[in-house]
């Protein structure tokens, strides 16, 4: 980002809502809120810092010195000069000459006066115009394939010798030495573009160097030079020449370095000892910084010793700010916060900002910190000392009051933000914004009076969100984007006090919706929440938080829209409570729960339209889809059936069968969480009864436990997902894992892990096996804990599984050899009813048990 624009209108003026500004390259992963421009030298934009483009975006304000030049000449404005020089075509100059004025009112200013005045200026432009088209390098391939862009046209296009000849005549004829210069540069750049190096070299020498005029056109033609040199293998002369198009041209440099770059011989060290001027030294140096971007104060010194108020410095000081955000304001600050075989850091550590990576690794040492040549300390002196005997002082006292306040030096940054007088609109806008972060900041405790105060002063900073791109646009403006990061580094620091001082509720709705609290379901959020539900003086903040973070997003695919679904916080809780105790078998709990809810409760559409493309056909079919699960309803009575096959995409009438449901009359064909919890209720009521109905009553609950693991084709149920699609909520990490907030609850969602509990179901089980005499049921029950069974072994809680499963390649035949003797208890057992009708449909569709029979 090259500049804050927020006007203190839009900074307090802007009434739209968040949006995240996250984005997908390096660049985008800290917060930049220190505009590089600051540092007021347009002609350096290129060498500004940025990772994810090989050059900073051009800066538009930038002129262009060839239409300066001719703006001088004809005595006309920049526009003017810029719509005859690139915008006119060869007939309109033609016809000015002609007629002696133009007829275009778009060049108005072609007076009889202006043309008889600069006509040899408009023969120039005239015959430039004719070559234009064909100026581009003429490339010999020797017949080879190349990457190289061919022009349609090129030099080759034209006879070079008429060419040089009225080249070479209108340069005789012309007594004017600008124009002298400009017919020079078109016979230089021919010449090179025409592989004619030597005539390129001499002719600069013949017609441009003889005229002693060092105007833009010269370093453009010693850039067309600098060229040649290389094509002879004159390396060395031709990065002198293109050192000084860089130093002494302003809309050359990034070109220039760019030739320097693909040029042999490069030795900027080597060249400091030809540098005749102190800008050409410093400018040397800007280059020996600017190739070594982590550590560009080593170079800024010797700038500053050679002038402290050179632009160079403060180019060079702006990359280095730019690094020093990129430690201290990573956007997702993480667990490598400090080495976990060191002292934990204290409370008191861990306010935002702090200094979580240094630029290029985040986990280097104290000793690689110190070879990375800088630390904001430095930094700080630095600026300090420039403000201190530099002209522009505004500069460098913003940089040290940006810098303390990283630092969290916040006495200092406020001592050196009184001192910036600049009324210029960018320092002002600048200082705003570090006023406006030190407010904040500086809040170790938000107080509800805080709270309020946030609301009335930057609530339009909050409530900020990207603008709808149009059609043709795939980024956001940089404006945009800064608006974005001081809104989400406000949030941020925010959520990072919340944290700290014990409000887990808000410190979580700051970066998360509320249904992303199913990612990773805490007791801790749930009761912090239900607190803030219930507080009868909520603050305008917090109102604010659950306006913006309490519903549902979803994208209508109809209407191509993202839409959110909303309810009361109180619903969304009873549905985490409620859903949580169902895990837990606390069905009384969980009744009391779900009876609480607006029974319209639901967190998704129930209907909606499904997509699927057909590669073969190339054609796209849509299904209307209807009676979906939508969070809350819709539960299918199949939940208590058990699946014939493993298939999660199938349809569910082609996996799951219901033997017995029909033997309970309660059981809804399509329930919500209420009804599904009373129907659970009855089932564990008659379980414990001693008949036939209790055993069938058990191995319904057995399998509902079943079916709801990250294995089952409902598991999506107990994990607040919306269907079986294998998302991120169906990890099974170790039972070590534990998931550390270290700042806040930012990216909650991708901290999913669900410890799946078999017991539950395989008790259940158990207890209808123990029951029942009916050799069919036992087949199905045996069955259903032998798939509970080969869940123990996947999650590998045993100790002597995990310790194989390190290295499982070599050890895959003695994990087969275990599993085979440790979790093969049921399939055993199932042999012995070979004769049954349920026996056989498991060895129909159960390949892995058609194998263990014929081996085992």
């Amino acid at each position: 980002m090259k500049k804050i624009l927020l006007t203190l209108s839009l900074t307090f003026g802007l009434t739209q809502a968040f949006a995240c500004a996250d984005g997908g390259g390096e660049d985008y992963y800290y917060y930049n809120l220190f505009s590089q421009t600051l540092s007021a030298a347009p002609q350096y934009s290129p060498f500004l810092l940025t990772m994810d483009n090989p050059f900073f975006d051009a800066d538009q304000n930038q002129k262009n010195e060839n239409i300066q030049s001719w703006q001088k000449t004809l005595g006309i404005s920049y526009e003017q000069a810029y719509n005859l020089v690139f915008k006119a075509s060869k007939q309109e100059i033609d016809l000015m000459i002609k007629n002696g004025k133009s007829s275009n009112n778009n060049y108005s200013f072609a007076t009889s006066d202006f043309v008889k005045n600069n006509k040899q200026s408009l023969l120039y432009l005239s015959y430039s115009k004719y070559l234009e088209p064909y100026m581009a390098f003429y490339y010999i391939d020797n017949g080879e394939w190349s990457y190289a862009v061919r022009p349609e046209k090129n030099v080759n296009n034209l006879n070079y010798k008429k060419v040089l000849d009225v080249l070479k005549k209108s340069w005789n004829a012309e007594t004017d030495k600008d124009l002298k210069v400009r017919y020079g540069y078109q016979l230089v750049r021919f010449a090179h573009y025409f592989h004619e190096y030597n005539d390129a070299i001499n002719y600069f020498k013949m017609y441009v160097e003889s005229q002693g005029v060092k105007s833009p056109m010269y370093f453009y033609a010693l850039d067309q030079k600098g060229g040649a040199e290389r094509g002879l293998g004159n390396y060395i002369q031709a990065n002198y020449d293109f050192f000084e198009v860089f130093s002494h041209s302003n809309d050359r440099k990034l070109s220039a370095y760019q030739s320097m770059k693909v040029t042999q011989d490069l030795d900027f060290e080597k060249m400091l000892a030809k540098a005749k001027t102190n800008e050409e030294k410093n400018d040397l140096y800007l280059l020996i910084g600017y190739n070594d971007f982590s550590n560009p104060v080593a170079a800024m010194k010797n700038i500053i010793a050679n002038d402290p108020n050179a632009l160079q410095a403060r180019v060079l000081f702006a990359r280095a700010i730019n690094v020093t955000e990129r430690q201290y304001l990573d956007q997702n600050p993480g667990g490598y916060y400090w080495d976990n075989s060191k002292p934990e850091k204290k409370p008191t550590d861990l306010f935002l900002p702090v200094k979580t990576s240094d630029f290029g690794s985040y986990n280097t040492t104290a000793e690689e910190n110190v070879a990375q040549g800088f630390q904001i300390n430095e930094l700080i002196t630095l600026a300090k000392q420039q403000a201190e005997k530099t002209t522009d002082k505004d500069y460098w006292n913003l940089s040290v009051a940006y810098l303390n306040l990283l630092n969290k030096n916040f006495s200092e940054t406020k001592n050196y933000l009184a001192k910036v007088n600049s009324t210029s609109k960018e320092f002002q806008q600048q200082k705003k914004v570090i006023e406006i972060l030190f407010e904040i900041f500086e809040q170790k405790k938000i107080t509800d009076s805080f709270e309020n105060q946030i609301m009335q002063k930057y609530s339009s900073i909050l409530n900020y969100e990207y603008p709808k791109l149009s059609e043709d646009e795939w980024t956001y403006s940089t404006t945009d984007t800064q608006k974005m990061n001081l809104k989400n580094v406000i949030l941020d620091v925010l959520a990072n006090r919340f944290y700290l001082q014990g409000d887990k509720g808000k410190a979580f709705l700051i970066h998360n919706e509320i249904t992303e609290l199913g990612f990773n379901p805490s007791w801790d959020i749930i009761n912090d929440l239900d607190k803030l539900d219930k507080k009868s003086n909520k603050t305008a903040f917090e109102k604010y938080l659950i306006d913006a973070k309490v519903k549902s997003d979803y994208y209508d695919m109809k209407d191509e829209k993202l839409k959110n679904i909303q309810f009361k916080l109180s619903d969304y809780l009873s549905d985490f409570r409620g859903t949580l105790y169902l895990g837990e078998m606390k069905f009384e709990q969980a009744k009391k729960e779900f009876e609480k809810i607006d029974q319209k409760y639901h967190v998704s559409p129930s209907s909606f339209y499904s997509y699927d493309y057909d590669s073969r056909t190339d054609k796209e079919t849509k299904t209307l889809m209807t009676n979906q699960f939508d969070g809350y309803h819709n539960i299918s009575s199949k939940i208590f059936g058990y699946n014939k096959i493993e298939c999660f995409n199938c349809e569910e009438d082609f996996v799951m069968a219901t033997p017995y449901n029909s033997d309970f009359s309660f059981i809804k064909p399509a329930m919500s969480k209420l009804d599904l919890t009373n129907a659970l209720i009855d089932l564990v009521k008659i379980g414990k009864k001693k008949d036939d109905s209790g055993t069938k009553a058990n191995y319904l609950l057995g399998n509902f436990y079943y079916n709801t693991t990250s294995l089952g084709y409902y598991r999506y149920l107990l994990m607040f997902d919306q269907n079986n699609s294998n998302g991120p909520k169906y990890n099974n990490y170790d039972a070590e894992y534990v998931k550390s907030f270290d700042f806040y609850y930012k990216d909650f969602g991708w901290n999913s892990n669900y410890k799946d509990n078999f017991s539950i179901s395989e008790n259940y089980l158990k207890t209808a096996l123990n029951q029942t005499k009916d050799r069919e049921l036992k087949a199905q029950i045996l069955f259903a804990l032998s798939k509970n069974e080969q869940g123990r072994f996947y999650i590998a809680t045993d100790p002597v599984l995990k310790k194989l499963r390190e290295n499982e390649y070599e050890n895959e035949n003695k994990i087969l050899a275990y599993k085979a003797v440790n979790y093969r208890t049921y399939f055993k057992e199932l042999k012995q009813y070979s004769d049954t009708k349920s026996y056989k449909e498991t060895k129909s569709n159960c390949k892995y048990f058609d194998y263990y029979t014929s081996n085992y």
